[in-house]
């Protein structure tokens, strides 16, 4: 059962899983050259990046259709389903701070620089993602405001979501992962927005 109790072993196994993808990368980022074996870096940090981020997209659809099945006022009527989805919130926000050092070090290894003033957007938006589980886990009652607040958050994280699926859908590129993170990211706000006209 997810319980607040249990956190820091969901952490654990999150963390677990992104050393994982870590190790994996740098496995299949191996190359061969003279009869030598080497791991390129900027291959191992762009898959990390990518395959995380996948990780965040599953959470926040997670969390979307926690919402939309269950109801915020019910979410917050009863522990056992308060403690689940501030776990999710918080598994989301731990998984994003890897995936950024992770795409951090994707940029670094190529030379390039991540300008903030360019993305005031992505900035604000990873604040946001970062703050959230820390305000989830100090009020114990939803009221309108951290209602609005917490719906127009994850639409403006599964807006972030699904762009970053639809740039990397290129001409002849069947791209199915991606545009299946799209269709079912989507069908998950929509079902979010019938969730929040139900109760209101």
């Amino acid at each position: 059962m997810l319980t607040a109790s249990k956190l820091p072993i969901f952490i654990a196994v999150n963390l677990g899983m992104e050393a994982g993808i870590y190790y994996w990368s740098a496995w299949t980022a191996t190359l061969e050259e003279s009869n030598l074996f080497f791991i390129e870096p900027s291959y191992v940090f762009d898959k990390c990046a990518r395959i995380s981020g996948r990780v965040s997209a599953v959470l926040n659809v997670m969390i979307l259709f926690m919402i939309a099945w269950f109801g915020l006022k019910e979410i917050y009527a009863g522990k056992m389903y308060l403690d689940m989805f501030q776990i999710l919130i918080t598994l989301f926000a731990v998984n994003h701070l890897i995936h950024f050092f992770y795409l951090y070090q994707n940029f670094k290894q190529h030379a390039l620089l991540l300008k903030p003033a360019e993305n005031k957007h992505g900035i604000f938006t990873t604040v946001c993602i970062l703050l959230v589980p820390v305000i989830l886990w100090s009020c114990k009652h939803v009221n309108g405001v951290l209602y609005s607040c917490l719906l127009l958050h994850l639409f403006n994280v599964s807006y972030i979501i699904i762009d970053i699926f639809n740039n990397k859908i290129k001409q002849g590129n069947k791209a199915y992962h991606n545009k299946l993170g799209i269709l079912v990211t989507s069908v998950a706000c929509l079902c979010v927005l019938y969730r929040i006209f139900s109760e209101y």
